[in-house]
This record gives C-alpha cells, sequence and structure tokens, in this order.
C-alpha cells in the first residue's frame, strides 16, 4: 500500500489516564471520523486486539472483514492494511490513540500522522487513577513470571514521560486533562485543531473495554464530560499510594516543567535517579519490558515498589494452601495471581478503593476486623505506620500466622528514610522485642533481599510469651 494511503490524520499519546480514551471518543464522529484505541497496530498477532478493532469498526458503522479464525498473519497491521484501512479512507481522517509509547517512532514511520495530540495530567492524579484502574481491572498476570503492579506502574510511567518529552519535539497540541474537562473553550480548540466542526458524543471506545472498566467509568461519567475525576490526589489520605505519587512526581520533574505543572521544591526533587537519567535520542533510560518481570530488582535506588514486589514474592512461596489471607498492604491487591492453590484474599486499605476493599487507618496502628481470615500479611507497611506498638499489637490480636516485612535500620543506614515517606525506624533489635512484647514467636530471614527483612510470626499463648520476655530481658 502506498504510503500516503497509510497515512492517518491524527495520533493521540499519552500516560494512562491522562484522559487519552476520552480524547478518542471526541474526536470519534460517525460518518466523519474514527480514533482507534490501543490497536497495536505492529504488534505480533493478537485475536483479543484484532477482534476489538473489528467490532470497534464495525459498531461505528463500517462493514469490514472480520479477523481470520485460521492461519492469522503474522502481525496486526497485515489484517489491519487488508481488510479495514481501505474503508476508513473515505472518512475525513482516521487516528490511533495510545498510552502505550513503545516503539511510537516504529509506528509512525508506517503510518503518519498529519496532527500530533499530547495527552497529559498532573502526574500525582495519574498515578493514584491508575491504582485504582489497575485494582478494579485486576492487572496481574498469574503464574509468578509477571506482574502489573506498584512498580509495573512506576517503570510505566517514567517511561512514557520520557517518550513524551521526545514527542514534544514534533509538531503538536498540547491537551492537559485539567483544562479539557473544565474548560469548553479548550474542547473547541481541540475540534479546530482536528478539522472537525463539533466534538464526538459517543463513548464508542469505552463501550470495548473490559466491564470493569467500562461499567466503571460510564456511572462515574455518564456519555458526557465531567469533573469528576480532578482533584483524585487531594483527596488520597496518607498511605503507600500517597506516598508513591509523590514520589513519581518528585522524579520525573522534567514533565511537570514542560507541560506546566506544578514542580517539587528543589530540595524534595529526586536527583541522579536511573529512572530521571537523560534521554539519549531513541535511547530511553527506563527498560520498558523489564517493568513486569518479577526478578528485575528495578532501579539501583532503593524504590519501595520493587521492595515490595519481591517481597510479595517471597510471601507467595509461605502461604498455606486454601488461605483466606488478608494483605494489610495498601494499594493494589497483585497477591491474588500468586496465592497457593485455594487461596483467597482480601485487601485492607487506607481507603476504600473498590467496593471490595476493606478500610482503616492503618497508618495509625487501626487494623480492620479479620473476618474469616487465616493468614495475615503485611508487607511494606511497617514502615509508614506512625504508631508500630498499636499496629503490632493489634496485629497479635488476630490470633493469625502472619508475614510481615520490614527494612530495619541496622540494614538502611545510607537510606533517607523520611524520603520514602516512612515513619517508623525501629532496629532489628526493637522490632523483636517488639513482636515479642505483644506475643510472637518469631522466625526471621534478616536483609534476604539487602536491604528487606521477611519475618514470620506465629501467636504464642500467654506462658511462652511470658517466659520469652524474660529470656530477653536476663540476656
Amino acid at each position: 500500500m502506498a504510503e500516503k494511503k497509510r497515512s492517518m490524520g491524527v495520533a493521540v499519546m499519552g500516560p494512562m489516564r491522562s484522559g487519552t480514551t476520552l480524547v478518542a471518543d471526541l474526536l470519534t464522529v460517525r460518518g466523519r471520523s474514527l480514533v482507534l484505541s490501543e490497536p497495536n497496530l505492529l504488534g505480533a498477532w493478537h485475536p483479543v486486539v484484532a477482534h476489538a478493532i473489528h467490532r470497534l469498526v464495525t459498531e461505528f458503522g463500517i462493514e469490514v472483514p472480520p479477523p481470520p479464525a485460521e492461519k492469522p498473519p503474522a502481525r496486526i497491521f497485515n489484517y489491519f492494511d487488508r481488510a479495514v484501512l481501505p474503508e476508513l479512507q473515505g472518512l475525513d481522517f482516521w487516528g490511533v490513540k495510545y498510552v502505550d509509547l513503545f516503539g511510537w517512532r516504529e509506528l509512525f514511520q508506517r503510518y503518519q500522522p498529519r496532527k500530533l495530540i499530547l495527552c497529559v495530567r498532573d502526574l500525582r492524579e495519574v498515578v493514584v487513577s491508575s491504582i485504582e484502574l489497575a485494582e478494579r481491572m485486576k492487572l496481574g498476570f498469574p503464574g509468578g513470571a509477571h506482574m502489573r503492579d506498584e512498580a509495573w506502574i512506576l517503570t510505566r510511567l517514567a517511561h512514557s514521560v520520557h517518550e513524551l518529552l521526545a514527542l514534544r519535539k514534533l509538531p503538536h497540541f498540547v491537551l492537559r486533562y485539567e483544562d479539557l474537562v473544565e474548560d469548553p473553550k479548550v474542547r473547541e480548540r481541540l475540534a479546530a485543531y482536528v478539522g472537525l466542526d463539533e466534538l464526538g458524543t459517543e463513548r464508542l471506545n469505552l463501550t470495548i473495554e473490559r466491564d470493569s472498566r467500562q461499567s466503571w467509568e460510564s456511572r462515574k461519567h455518564g456519555s458526557g464530560v465531567t469533573k469528576k475525576a480532578l482533584g483524585r490526589f487531594e483527596r488520597e489520605p496518607p498511605g503507600p499510594v500517597r506516598n508513591l505519587a509523590e514520589r513519581v512526581w518528585r522524579l520525573l520533574g522534567e514533565y511537570s516543567v514542560a507541560f506546566d505543572y506544578e514542580v517539587a521544591e528543589p530540595k524534595a526533587r529526586i536527583q541522579g535517579h536511573d529512572f530521571s537519567a537523560p534521554a539519549r535520542p531513541g535511547r530511553n533510560p527506563v527498560p520498558y519490558a523489564k517493568g513486569e518481570e518479577w526478578n528485575w530488582r528495578g532501579p539501583k535506588q532503593l524504590e519501595p515498589s520493587f521492595a515490595r514486589r519481591r517481597a510479595r514474592r517471597l510471601a507467595s512461596m509461605n502461604i498455606p494452601q486454601n488461605a483466606v489471607v488478608l494483605d494489610l498492604g495498601g494499594g493494589l491487591s497483585s497477591m491474588i495471581t500468586e496465592l497457593p492453590k485455594g487461596g483467597r484474599l482480601i485487601l485492607a486499605d487506607v481507603t476504600e478503593r473498590t467496593p471490595q476493599t476493606r478500610a482503616a487507618d492503618l497508618l495509625q496502628g487501626k487494623l480492620p476486623p479479620k473476618g474469616r481470615a487465616t493468614f495475615v500479611l503485611a508487607l511494606e507497611i511497617l514502615e509508614q505506620v506512625e504508631n508500630p506498638g498499636r499496629f503490632l499489637k493489634n496485629l497479635r490480636g488476630y490470633g493469625l500466622p502472619v508475614l510481615l516485612s520490614y527494612h530495619a535500620t541496622d540494614d538502611t543506614a545510607d537510606i533517607d528514610r523520611a524520603a520514602l515517606g516512612w515513619r517508623s525506624h525501629l532496629s532489628r533489635s526493637q522490632l523483636q522485642r517488639g513482636l515479642a512484647t505483644v506475643g510472637f514467636r518469631v522466625t526471621a530471614s534478616w536483609a534476604f533481599d539487602g536491604r528487606q527483612s521477611m519475618l514470620k510470626l506465629r501467636p504464642m499463648p500467654a506462658s511462652a510469651r511470658k517466659a520469652q520476655v524474660e529470656a530477653e530481658d536476663a540476656a
């Protein structure tokens, strides 16, 4: 197919949760224009993606042949170029929307866009919204090899920021999510930029999403443009998710400068980090593919999200079959894909992020009722607790076996713990004594990953508890 016939009218590019799907639907007007969400045109053949393209195009009103059921082509573009693209040529324009920015240069070589829209949003809002999306859609991969967790979100956003800054060197239209939903004039400028008299009013791209996302988004926003998603970071209580949001924001300050968002004070900015290193032409300092690998240690700097990934991995090997696990970590229920046979997960968080989440003021040491739990996880949470004594006492109150991870001060002498959002600072001996005092028998794997320790806790009967404390006092 000639290059001019493969050119597209618009490419919408941005990090996840920056309003790209909304923009794709606003630029989709029956009979005039169609923007496809995440078609992965250069990717290897995937029947789910191909059928999503077919469904969107047919629901738009254009009849195209369905994807082949037998002997599929090597890549998605083989089907798209043959069966779909010729039918799109009769429109005023067609385009694509991507939050997966890996390989955009090759994409633009094959389908050169006449217009480029860069969707952006305050990174703190992006992180909080990404956590909720991942939790509602259960984006983890089972099997132990891959996981979409907090470390994946950090890696993915860092990668996307570097690619956006590279895309910014091309002629483009910057569309801030906050302005898009608040200012009708911005929507008018968007329509004028792509040559539409008015924007679309249907959510066609949203309708082809998984129901776990489509129904949630539709209930929240309906079919229109609303402000309901603004202020996510301001509403997020202190805890692991807020800490991650602030860390991403402080780490990727060049993004905030480039797109006119609030910038962290100089002393709060993270300097000399692997993920914020200057990108060379065509070379992103953040390895895109490694972000989902359980055994990738991440950047050389200590990152709590990667520490939690390692803790989850080790915990998965120490949970009994058929356990009902109460996870006090907050954030994502990524452990759900790593539980042994017959296991079930109950997630506790500092806020009710989904209807299934048990909310509790974890950072004040207040824990939710155990319900039917038979096992407890407390991974990467004790560091952030303001009252660790109350937390450990209430943990013992469950009367259940516990796996607890912690970065003792002995193993983090060179780390600025406060900069990581950590509020408790216990040495190994202080932690052991605190656990014995409340009535736990402790088996410790100190610094199993070089920094972080995993402790197996078993409730002791009162007599054994008294004897252990007396023995430690005598020692």
